[in-house]
């Protein structure tokens, strides 16, 4: 159950439509579904990195402080749902972004979607809080179980983008579904903090 929810969110996560998104929508549309496809696979290799690095310090902190399971519990909801309202609001700052999405840019693969990932912080801060959640015991191989199922539900988004890039490139007069993506992966981000409250309260 808690693998299946790691799923979830890691998908729900990398609906975050930000630039590296918009560099896997542009390698599709001018470069082709190869390239485009190499950059998704970098930019979910550096969201596992980044989950795997989250769920081990995470594990340590609910291992070593059981007493206070509840208030890491809380803790986490109210950044879940904050990570969400910046979700909603980095869409809104992305459609400068989405508007030049056509102009011509240079191919930027595996590597460069890697690295750029790595940049983003808000993705550590949201998978840290994601573990301060997990009701199983957690331990390392746990961790890796769920850092894996983060990396694949990101994949499958980055790949769809690299699809939808290379193979409707010719209908991409304008791009407005991102944005709307993003609105809806930070609402959903938010409702995972809210039903953690309501978890709570019962």
């Amino acid at each position: 159950m808690e693998v299946m929810k790691a799923f979830i969110f890691g998908f729900i996560l990398s609906l975050s439509i930000g630039p590296i998104a918009i560099l896997v929508l542009n390698n599709g549309i001018q470069h082709g579904y190869t390239v485009a496809v190499r950059s998704a696979i970098g930019a979910a290799l550096a969201d596992y990195c980044y989950a795997l690095i989250s769920f081990i310090i995470g594990t340590w902190i609910i291992t070593s402080f059981t007493d206070y399971h509840y208030q890491i519990i809380l803790l986490s909801s109210w950044v879940l749902i904050f990570v969400g309202f910046y979700m909603m609001f980095g869409a809104l700052q992305n459609t400068r972004l989405l508007a030049n999405f056509s102009q011509p840019t240079r191919k930027l693969g595996f590597r460069a979607a890697f690295y750029l990932t790595l940049a983003n912080p808000i993705a550590v801060i949201a998978l840290s809080a994601f573990i301060g959640h997990v009701t199983d015991h957690v331990d390392l191989l746990f961790s890796l179980q769920l850092a894996g199922a983060i990396f694949t539900g990101s994949l499958v988004i980055q790949c769809i983008l690299a699809i939808s890039g290379s193979f409707f490139k010719d209908h991409f007069d304008t791009l407005t579904f991102p944005f709307y993506l993003q609105l809806l992966g930070g609402l959903m981000i938010c409702l995972f903090g809210v039903y953690n409250f309501v978890e709570l309260a019962k």
